[in-house]
């Protein structure tokens, strides 16, 4: 992890189109996408702003590819980790995690490859264990 040591949140252009993403499975979690190749390889990369509300939470899924990962603003929660605005997160092929934010935040992810979606739950060094995280208790 990388700080950038931001002096303050980044807030987006009120123009940025935000939809919700995958609902039903990243419920409170919306997406403002930049470019996906994946519509023409489902190997492609992607790039997008995803925005968290406040208690939103994503299951465990594992990355076959690197991904990326830059805070904006808010509380981004990585396997219990927090990570707050201007830090910026590498993550290397075969990292298993899951996602939420207490408070909402605003990231700018990318990944190289799609990911496998695992069960529901936290992870945490590769258990789940939903009770560790109180929103979704």
């Amino acid at each position: 992890m990388i700080n950038f040591g931001f002096p303050q949140d980044i807030k987006l252009p009120d123009d940025v189109q935000f939809v919700p993403y995958q609902k039903g499975l990243r419920e409170g979690v919306d997406i403002a996408v930049i470019f996906d190749e994946t519509i023409a390889n489902p190997n492609g990369p992607d790039l997008a702003f995803l925005r968290y509300e406040p208690g939103a939470y994503v299951p465990g899924h594992v990355h076959m590819g690197f991904e990326t990962v830059l805070v904006l603003n808010g509380d981004y929660i990585e396997n219990g980790q927090v990570f707050t605005a201007g830090n910026f997160i590498v993550r290397a092929p075969g990292t298993c995690h899951s996602m939420a934010s207490k408070g909402g935040c605003t990231i700018l992810a990318s990944r190289y490859i799609p990911v496998k979606q695992l069960t529901e739950g936290w992870v945490d060094e590769g258990k789940n264990i939903n009770s560790d995280y109180e929103a979704h208790a």
